[in-house]
């Protein structure tokens, strides 16, 4: 599996999440206090690829988390009003979080 294979996907899935999620809001849901959201789907496929090393679960759940990291420093905590999540989840200033985070990472890779 080749680096280039695995930033396509990687791009794909960030893609893919910012698609569905324009149509579909899904994760209004809790779980006890919990309030799942889909960069901690993707800590899990991270961990997971620890104990089995295959790439592509890298590449989904890195994705899954830089998708979310914005939304970090929009909300400034962990928990994320839901009356405001949709609209700040599709900001310039989400979107704009999403590719400088993407774009140092793939410096990182090459450097």
């Amino acid at each position: 599996m080749t680096l280039n294979y695995l930033i396509i996907i990687y791009i794909l899935t960030i893609v893919i999440m910012r698609v569905v999620l324009t149509y579909h809001h899904i994760g209004l849901r809790k779980i006890g206090k919990i309030q799942p959201h889909h960069y901690m789907h993707g800590l899990i496929l991270i961990a997971l690829y620890f104990l089995i090393p295959y790439p592509i679960l890298l590449a989904v759940g890195s994705a899954l988390v830089v998708d979310e990291i914005p939304l970090f420093f929009i909300f400034h905590s962990w928990d994320w009003p839901d009356d405001q999540i949709w609209e700040k989840y599709h900001s310039w200033q989400c979107i704009a979080g999403v590719v400088v985070l993407s774009l140092l990472g793939f410096l990182a890779l090459f450097l």
